[in-house]
């Protein structure tokens, strides 16, 4: 038997205990290697870290991820447990060979029981980066991913569904474009992540308006009563296991294409989607139209194969979307676009987007119908019931939305025509603390392709203190946030 020591350490990627190594030489144990906790009536499979001082001989040190979830009693006993087959089929897949669907199934039901470490699991994401799957191994993925987890019903359809791959600084579409779909009458049971290669991602934004760690019981309640509902995925049992890949393609920002795909459509095919509107923006992560209309092919093929009709609108993703880059901000600029006022490119993305889920739906001039239902005000009305189902305050305006307190206006160096740099933006905001630090970000004055004079402010910079408003200020110069193309070239 082992005493337990309690950790005050949250390790985020699964089950993790720490034993000293004079333990772990007599048990033939290592780092990553695997063990049964047993104790009581309750048995759970954890991570071996190994330490000289943090345990003595006789403990096990156990994350917060442990006893935050499970009471624990003072001693517990531990067996050694052999590597799963799984770990075999991740190095069969990093050969370059191709994965039967039992096998991805046990790669991730293995992920899910915390048998893999998070290295093994990581070149698993890696392998389909280097090569991407095949259309088999991608949709027997997006159902492995689905059957960890529950999948609503419902009786009322059809229910629609909306996802843009991302990579667009500040291109806040969901927050208006479900409260459109929801005031048209139709189902909207929107799950959205949180950034992984970008500033903030809609769940970023959302929960600084309402509560979005909202279980699947409840998401449906909530849409059964107001037609609309906007949480973050990773709060739900509704493919949890894309939550675990998700945190896995964090670190270097991976996110291969085949991952994306399934990732995507599990979650809309957990959430009973019918029918699913993707934005692939091109000039974000996608830069040539024919790689985007090869994942516009294979977003259908896949849907299709999972019982759902896809759609696919590739979008302008060379330039920002709105004016604000960054949760605070973004949720600014959302507020405004319901309230009548904010940018218009926002505005025109999210009807044209909303028009055409609309005519999926059945309707006939799905962008005037949109329309309609934004400038009318039902749009706003129909948000503020959404928010207040979530426990979100209805009546909270723009200007109740903090930003830093500390900023600095970019000029432009010269008149010019300002176009932005998207990279060097998504770079610089999260350089300055997004999406951790809600406030942070950049205000773009401009729209692109607006001409401004020498001396113009350009952008401001919202940073949590100075050192890091200083720091972001000289990234920027190095790598300036937009391009400079004048107005007038030459004066001959």
């Amino acid at each position: 038997m082992f005493k337990v020591k309690k950790l005050d350490l949250e390790i985020g990627s699964g089950l993790v205990v720490v034993l000293n190594k004079e333990d772990c030489k007599a048990l033939n144990l290592g780092t990553g290697d695997r063990v049964e906790i047993i104790w009581d009536h309750d048995k759970s499979v954890a991570i071996i870290d190994v330490a000289s001082n943090l345990v003595k001989p006789g403990e096990i040190g156990m994350s917060a991820d442990i006893w935050n979830r499970k009471q624990v009693p003072p001693e517990v006993d531990i067996h050694p447990l052999e590597k799963p087959e799984s770990v075999g089929y991740i190095r069969k897949r990093l050969l370059g060979n191709p994965l039967k669907p039992e096998e991805i199934r046990k790669i991730i039901h293995d992920l899910m029981e915390n048998r893999l470490s998070r290295v093994e699991a990581s070149f698993f994401v890696a392998s389909a980066y280097v090569q991407r799957m095949s259309f088999e191994e991608e949709e027997a993925l997006a159902r492995a991913i689905i059957e960890e987890g529950k999948v609503l019903s419902w009786e009322k359809h059809p229910v629609l569904d909306k996802h843009s791959i991302g990579g667009v600084p500040g291109n806040r579409v969901t927050p208006v474009l479900v409260p459109i779909i929801a005031a048209a009458g139709y189902y909207i049971p929107k799950t959205s992540s949180k950034a992984i290669t970008s500033p903030a991602g809609t769940a970023d934004v959302m929960e600084l308006l309402a509560d979005v760690s909202i279980g699947a019981d409840e998401i449906k309640r909530i849409v059964e009563r107001t037609n609309g509902v906007m949480t973050w995925g990773g709060a739900v049992d509704l493919a949890p296991a894309d939550d675990m890949l998700l945190k896995l393609r964090y670190p270097l920002r991976l996110d291969p294409v085949s991952f994306l795909l399934a990732s995507i459509l599990a979650k809309k095919a957990s959430v009973g989607a019918d029918k699913v509107l993707i934005d692939i923006p091109l000039g974000a992560k996608v830069k040539k139209i024919e790689e985007a209309r090869d994942l516009a092919s294979r977003f259908k093929f896949l849907g299709n194969k999972l019982g759902m009709e896809v759609r696919v609108a590739i979008t302008d993703g060379s330039q920002p979307i709105g004016r604000g880059v960054g949760p605070a901000l973004e949720a600014r600029d959302i507020l405004k676009v319901l309230m009548g006022e904010g940018p218009s490119d926002l505005k025109e993305k999210v009807l044209k987007l909303s028009g055409m889920m609309l005519e999926m739906a059945g309707e006939n001039g799905g962008y005037e119908l949109a329309r309609k239902i934004l400038e009318s005000g039902e749009a706003y009305d129909k948000f503020k019931e959404i928010i207040r189902a979530q426990r979100g305050n209805p009546n909270v305006r723009p200007e109740d939305i903090k930003v830093c307190k500390y900023h600095a206006d970019i000029l432009a160096p010269e008149d010019m025509r300002v176009f932005y740099d998207i990279g060097s933006i998504a770079r610089a905001c999260r350089f300055a603390g997004n999406p951790s630090v809600k406030g942070a970000g950049m205000y773009l004055h401009h729209a692109p392709g607006d001409s401004v004079r020498k001396g113009e402010a350009i952008i401001t910079v919202y940073a949590p203190d100075e050192y890091r408003l200083e720091a972001t200020l000289r990234m920027l110069r190095e790598d300036p946030p937009f391009i400079s193309r004048r107005v007038v070239i030459e004066d001959y």
